[in-house]
């Protein structure tokens, strides 16, 4: 029973909506509403303009002992918000003289040799429309693995990488063909910095004079370290409850690293709808850009239901953010998430839209996988047990499969679908792993007298220890 009450203690707690409300009641009750079914997230702000006049709200809990409660001050991962406001950065400068769009990389970076001509004859331009035909992010082991460590860890992928890095990364690339539209974080993040080094100033810096300060939005700015992160800012959690690291500034902040609020984006949308904003070119729609219509630089222009609405989404680890505005009607939204649950559905509602698919789709794979391993956790126990493995190899292969058991169930704690499958299905595989032990523990045979084990029973027992990694890292492999 102590055992049972502790796999409790650790039981999944899937992220949902708490009543705590702050701003107007009157829109959080509206966004409430655009959310439908709450489970996933965990606290929202949300900014609202009609015309000139702005509505705020905060809904739930941004998880900071300081500001437990969500307001329009407090600071989010904003994750690819940052692109349009790199797109604004790069019209601004162009506009100022101090940077050319349309010359090719090769030009603007001489002492550089890209392996690639054609991505070499790329303009920025191209990259910041995600036309330079790069893959989304560089294809090797280095980033396979930071890719795994989020899934499975939390962990930041862009840690520690620099803008050198990302220069480089750039001249080994390949590109696909320019002129076709292929989102790309590793394109953005060159615009950026190839942009920084012609200027001869920091990309953040750069940012920070050109948008930033004249938007006055006082809480925008990237963050390079543990210590430098807001008294005021929300912890990012995956909508199954892990919580999960922060993305700090890297040599991809261009593309994405940005951390704001709502009333600091709100004062973003505004701008743009009076057309004051800096960079105002960013925003023309240019080229095509797939399903999601036309883009300029960074933002993206979709025809929907008779309405042209101009957008962009992002998400990070544990954030997930929105924002939109329809000029004709001078209307504009921002929706900020502390969890990874998308929040596109709720901004469109809140523009009056409606959107195809209101609420993610549950991934039947993944509920699968959830309930699978959540019941087989105890499998290789039990089969060690029932199976009355020879004595001489019986301890060591008996606690190889409660390693497997407990691993697997701490694993599974952080990237099971516990939104879709009840969290007590986790809670009975614990209790099913312990009652298996206690059934091994009885099973155990007698000692005796035996010669030490042949070359036979330490066969049986490696391929034993093999098939219980193999079956691990076919899990980890099927949530990848």
């Amino acid at each position: 029973m102590i055992v049972v009450a502790s796999w409790m203690f650790f039981l999944p707690c899937p992220a949902t909506l708490s009543s705590a409300t702050t701003g107007d009641v009157a829109l959080a009750d509206q966004v409430r509403a655009a959310a439908g079914d709450t489970r996933g997230y965990r606290g929202l702000a949300v900014a609202v303009i009609n015309h000139d006049r702005i509505r705020f709200a905060g809904i739930g809990e941004s998880d900071n002992p300081e500001r437990p409660r969500v307001d329009k001050s407090t600071v989010f991962e904003a994750g690819s918000l940052g692109k349009p406001m790199t797109g604004m950065l790069l019209a601004e400068l162009s506009s100022r003289n101090s940077l050319q769009l349309d010359i090719s990389l090769q030009k603007l970076l001489p002492d550089r040799r890209f392996s690639d001509p054609a991505l070499g004859s790329a303009t920025l331009r191209d990259l910041a429309s995600h036309r330079a035909g790069l893959d989304l992010m560089p294809s090797n082991l280095h980033m396979f693995v930071r890719g795994v460590e989020l899934r499975i860890l939390g962990r930041d992928p862009y840690r520690g990488i620099s803008e050198e890095d990302v220069l480089t990364a750039g001249q080994n690339a390949s590109s696909g063909g320019t002129g076709r539209f292929r989102y790309s974080n590793l394109g953005m993040a060159l615009a950026g910095q190839s942009a920084a080094r012609v200027v001869g100033k920091p990309y953040e810096e750069l940012l920070q004079q050109y948008v930033i300060a004249p938007l006055k939005m006082r809480n925008t700015r990237t963050v390079r370290s543990e210590i430098s992160v807001p008294r005021n800012s929300a912890t990012g959690y995956r909508s199954n409850g892990a919580v999960m690291q922060h993305w700090l500034a890297s040599g991809y902040s261009p593309a994405g690293d940005v951390w704001s609020t709502s009333e600091d984006l709100a004062r973003l949308l505004l701008a743009e709808l009076r057309g004051t904003a800096p960079g105002t070119e960013a925003v023309v729609p240019r080229f095509d850009a797939g399903g999601a219509g036309r883009i300029g630089l960074g933002w993206y222009t979709t025809r929907v239901q008779g309405r042209e609405i101009t957008w962009h989404d992002g998400d990070t680890g544990g954030f997930t953010s929105y924002m939109g505005f329809d000029r004709s009607s001078r209307q504009g939204v921002v929706v900020l998430s502390n969890t990874n649950q998308p929040v596109g559905a709720i901004g469109k509602r809140l523009l009056g839209l409606t959107p195809e698919r209101p609420h993610p789709e549950h991934d039947l794979t993944q509920i699968a996988l959830t309930v699978l391993c959540s019941a087989g956790a105890s499998g290789p126990v039990l089969y060690v047990a029932w199976r009355r493995f020879p004595r001489k190899i019986y301890p060591i292969c008996f606690g190889a499969g409660i390693a497997f058991g407990v691993v697997l169930l701490i694993l599974l704690r952080r990237i099971g679908d516990w939104l879709s499958v009840p969290p007590i299905v986790w809670a009975l595989g614990s209790a099913l792993l312990s009652a298996s032990f206690l059934f091994g523990i009885r099973r155990c045979p007698k000692p005796d007298r035996d010669q030490p084990p042949n070359i036979r029973t330490i066969l049986l027992a490696a391929r034993y220890g093999l098939s219980l990694l193999s079956l691990l890292l076919l899990v980890i492999l099927a949530e990848l």
